[in-house]
């Protein structure tokens, strides 16, 4: 028996697309960590905070299906992919020159419109390439984790070291290194996939002429939708505005908010893998169940424990739901759908997530912060990981592994 080498090429895209995906969210949540840098050069309200989050949610939510659809039909994904990593990247260091809140709004809405595709391209790539049994754990490592290690955790701690040793600016100006970086591995070692591959394993849709129509009321692919809007609830209102309440509430320094943020990313980071791994294993449904509901106690305990270890600990603990996010906007509807449909789903998944969870929960999150304080978005925070456990009760599995064992138990009766 042949032994298959460990530098592979589906283990090659995953650790391409674990660092293009993650340094998506490193650039798309530096801004989070520079606020309290930026907010007395801007005289930023809580309102005009949650809207240079949601400018970006805006445009990300139309260039993830548009472009996601139109890279499924043009004859290089590569080439587009390439092309949105450099453009985010030169993106990300023009707001080192912003001179104005219009300006950081104008460059929020571009940065949008190339980060927006990046997720949907990479895991339609990857979703081909990947074996059944290890699907949720390369999309969940390359989605998931990514956030987590570059998001969560790196992000807080080397952007707030830079802001401090340097400027805010300058932490902004250093940001188009790596994306440089990433840009040429991608263009070196990513393929395009072929066209008639195909990874639909859903009972409920035929692989041969399926439109995108039937597609769209597959039960599903809706559920995906409303639990990936419900999980960015919680995630973004929290992202945005924990740094603010640990600081101007709890009274923390700015360089232990960055380590108690840390915790949290550390949390994505880590889980992020483990909990689609269980899933390849045990199943999508029973995981989701399993884990979801942790998410609702992340900030309740920011609001209610005072140790800042035992936050952090706890904190560490509980995000451990959040990994079940990628499942939701990336394997569930790659195993849903034929592949020729897959970039165009997720797409439209992540546009809805972003529409309800990045445009509308940082702009009312915002707006309760400044009528009723810090605490009323980490309240929406809560209730976005609750109603993401409540919509996972009614998830048809669709986990390879336990498809087979469904089919294999009817056929025997």
């Amino acid at each position: 028996m042949e032994k298959r080498k460990f530098w592979s090429y589906e283990n090659k895209l995953t650790a391409i697309f674990f660092f293009s995906i993650g340094f998506v969210f490193f650039d798309r949540l530096a801004i989070n960590y520079l606020i309290p840098f930026m907010q007395k050069d801007f005289s930023l309200t809580n309102t005009q905070i949650g809207m240079l989050s949601s400018a970006l949610a805006i445009t990300w939510a139309l260039s993830g299906p548009i472009l996601g659809y139109i890279s499924d039909r043009v004859k290089s994904k590569v080439a587009v992919l390439v092309s949105m990593v450099l453009f985010f990247s030169f993106l990300s260091l023009a707001h080192g020159l912003a001179a104005s809140f219009g300006i950081l709004i104008v460059l929020r809405l571009f940065m949008g419109i190339a980060e927006g595709p990046i997720i949907p391209i990479s895991s339609s790539i990857l979703s081909v390439e990947s074996t059944p049994k290890r699907r949720g754990f390369n999309l969940g490592f390359t989605a998931g984790t990514s956030y987590g290690v570059f998001g969560g955790f790196l992000a807080p701690l080397v952007i707030v070291a830079l802001a401090n040793a340097t400027d805010w600016r300058t932490a902004f100006y250093l940001t188009i290194i790596p994306g440089l970086v990433i840009a040429l591995f991608i263009g070196k070692v990513v393929k395009n996939p072929k066209k008639n591959s195909d990874i639909s394993n859903s009972p409920a849709i035929a692989k041969e002429k399926v439109s995108a129509k039937q597609i769209m009321k597959d039960r599903n692919i809706w559920l995906c939708v409303i639990v990936s809007c419900s999980f960015w609830v919680f995630l973004l209102p929290f992202s945005i505005y924990a740094p603010l309440y640990l600081i101007q509430v709890k009274q923390l320094s700015l360089s232990t908010m960055s380590m108690v943020m840390a915790a949290f990313g550390a949390g994505n980071a880590i889980w992020g893998f483990i909990v689609p791994a269980i899933s390849d294993r045990i199943g999508r449904k029973p995981t989701s169940l399993i884990f979801g509901v942790l998410t609702l106690f992340v900030p309740l305990t920011l609001m209610y424990v005072d140790n800042v270890v035992a936050i952090s600990v706890l904190i560490f603990v509980f995000v451990s739901g959040i990994g079940n996010l990628t499942m939701f906007t990336t394997t569930i509807p790659a195993e849903t759908v034929p592949i020729q449909y897959a970039a165009a789903t997720i797409g439209f998944i992540l546009a809805a997530t972003e529409i309800v969870g990045g445009v509308l929960s940082p702009l009312y999150s915002g707006m309760a912060a400044d009528a009723w304080g810090l605490t009323a978005p980490l309240w929406i925070s809560a209730g976005g990981g609750l109603l993401a456990f409540v919509f996972s009760l009614f998830l048809k599995e669709s986990a390879p592994v336990k498809v087979r064992v469904n089919k294999e138990m009817e056929s025997a009766l």
